[in-house]
């Protein structure tokens, strides 16, 4: 407001001692550097690759779970059909079970990871990677490097977690480990965990209805599976949704926490 007063003054009489401009009357208004352009465009230029990267491994890693359920699903369909061992021998390479893990399959792991047998369970886990993925992926401090480490770390900490539990759970029984453990939702909580650090207050719709703040969500996940972790009925493996949750937290906190977004 004081300026406006400050213009609707009377404008007093110019000084008519002399017509000749001041020196400085013509100077050039300071333009931006061309190495501060050019490390703008380099900047830049960056991100679109690295977003485009990080979108390339998110769409093999869907790929990657997508081809495994369909083979999954031949082999199932050929053992219905009597050729049992087939199936079988996938069971055992490609979901985790303490027992095989004792037995030196340490690759489940990694395999178990790529694995569903049921359509609601891939379908969940496709379409939640799909929409935070891509999310996380145009992030400015998420790196190919570091959308990897995130989502295959996050992974094999699940991976780490579930036989974690069962080797807790079977110790209490005294008995032999007959579960298995599958699925991406360990990578599915990591970069889940990590976007929520990112943007806390990023709205997601919950179940396509409900509007809720991203950390809001990974923290109601977060005490469901807790709420639930040793809970013998239930056929979801919240200790794997954990160690991915867990992962995807200390990597923020490591790595990520301060850079620029």
């Amino acid at each position: 407001m004081s300026a406006l007063l400050r213009l609707t003054r009377p404008l007093r009489s110019l000084p008519t001692k002399s017509n000749s401009l001041p020196q400085t009357f013509f100077s050039r208004i300071p333009t931006p550097s061309r190495t501060r352009l050019q490390s703008r465009s380099y900047s830049y230029a960056s991100h679109v690759s690295n977003t485009r990267t990080n979108m390339a491994i998110l769409y093999t890693f869907i790929g990657a779970n997508l081809s495994v359920y369909g083979y999954a699903m031949y082999l199932k369909s050929a053992a219905m059909q009597g050729h049992v061992a087939p199936f079988s021998k996938f069971i055992q390479n490609m979901t985790l079970n303490l027992e095989d893990f004792r037995a030196g399959r340490w690759w489940t792991t990694v395999t178990a990871t790529f694995t569903h047998l049921s359509i609601g369970h891939i379908f969940g886990n496709m379409c939640t990677v799909f929409f935070l993925g891509r999310f996380l992926a145009t992030a400015r401090i998420i790196t190919p490097a570091r959308y990897f480490i995130i989502a295959m770390g996050s992974g094999l900490c699940g991976s780490i977690g579930y036989l974690v539990n069962r080797y807790v759970q079977t110790q209490k029984t005294g008995e032999r480990d007959n579960t298995r453990g599958l699925g991406f939702s360990g990578a599915v909580t990591g970069i889940s965990s990590v976007a929520a650090c990112l943007a806390p207050t990023a709205k997601v719709r919950l179940y396509g209805i409900v509007p809720v703040p991203l950390w809001g969500l990974v923290a109601g996940y977060a005490a469901y599976d807790g709420f639930y972790l040793n809970d013998s009925n239930s056929r979801i493996g919240h200790a794997g949704h954990l160690g991915g949750l867990g992962f995807g937290l200390v990597y923020y906190f490591f790595k990520l926490r301060g850079l620029r977004v």
